[in-house]
């Protein structure tokens, strides 16, 4: 047993010893990955990728000598998930078979490295990521503790918004999925932007404001769609409705015209 201070209210939190995984090696015995198809009610659509009419999910249970096992997950907007669960039954199943899964830090940076030629993004994380969760839920599973306690015990909870995949909502059925949110006990909103002029954003997004009030945190997410001459326009207008970050607003890959957009128009990125 161990004694931390909760910085929370001053009092001694005991920890227990098992918090801490054990040493001994536990092989991995078997690993099977499932893949489904989750049709979604209605065809979301965003600003760059086009109709969703399903999600892909794929998930991996992997099982130890010890009997234990644990299941992770990972999802895709509709394509992929043939790669990705290939991936994992071809490249990465085979190099764990009888790896310590307990050993959960040292198996991710192995995989890493295992498919490092052929890319550290995309397909790559999708599959890792599932792994990675498998091995993580098998070790809180054998240790009796939820995930907040063995990366540390320092909190059960976290701050949460609501976003949906709205872009084509018109601007009343948009209101009224914000209304949902704040129905639902959110205190943040998302909503995305990315319509062909951007005066209709503007609109969307005054029209949000007035409708959560000052208090309410409120983002927006142009996913990727806007070069950075757009987006510098987009954010100034942006401004003046206090949007915590703007998401996404051009290609990841432009770090340089990331910071041109921040450092014109002084707007938070994300």
């Amino acid at each position: 047993m161990s004694e931390t201070a909760d910085p929370e209210n001053g009092s001694v939190v005991t920890l227990e010893e098992s918090t801490s995984p054990q040493t001994s090696p536990i092989p991995i015995r078997a690993i099977d990955t499932r893949l489904f198809r989750v049709p979604l009610p209605e065809v979301l659509v965003d600003a760059k990728h086009g109709d969703h009419t399903h999600f892909e999910l794929v998930t991996v249970t992997i099982r130890l000598e010890d009997g234990s096992e644990g299941t992770g997950y990972t999802y895709t907007g509709g394509k992929g998930g043939r790669a990705i669960r290939a991936m994992i039954e071809h490249d990465l199943k085979p190099a764990l078979i009888g790896r310590d899964g307990e050993a959960v830090e040292q198996i991710n940076e192995f995989l890493e490295w295992h498919i490092h030629y052929v890319g550290r993004g995309g397909i790559a994380s999708f599959a890792i990521s599932a792994i990675d969760n498998a091995l993580w839920d098998a070790r809180c599973k054998r240790a009796g503790l939820p995930l907040w306690k063995m990366a540390g015990g320092a909190g059960r909870t976290c701050k949460a918004y609501y976003g949906g995949i709205d872009l084509h909502y018109p601007l009343e059925r948009l209101l009224e999925s914000v209304r949902g949110h704040l129905a639902a006990g959110f205190n943040g909103v998302k909503i995305k932007v990315g319509r062909p002029r951007l005066e209709e954003d503007a609109e969307r997004v005054r029209a949000v404001r007035e409708l959560i009030g000052p208090d309410i945190v409120f983002m927006v997410d142009a996913n990727y769609s806007m070069s950075v001459e757009q987006a510098i326009r987009a954010a100034e207008v942006f401004k003046a409705f206090d949007i915590l970050w703007f998401e996404e607003p051009t290609i990841p890959d432009d770090y340089q015209g990331y910071a041109r957009i921040a450092e014109t128009t002084g707007v938070p990125l994300a």
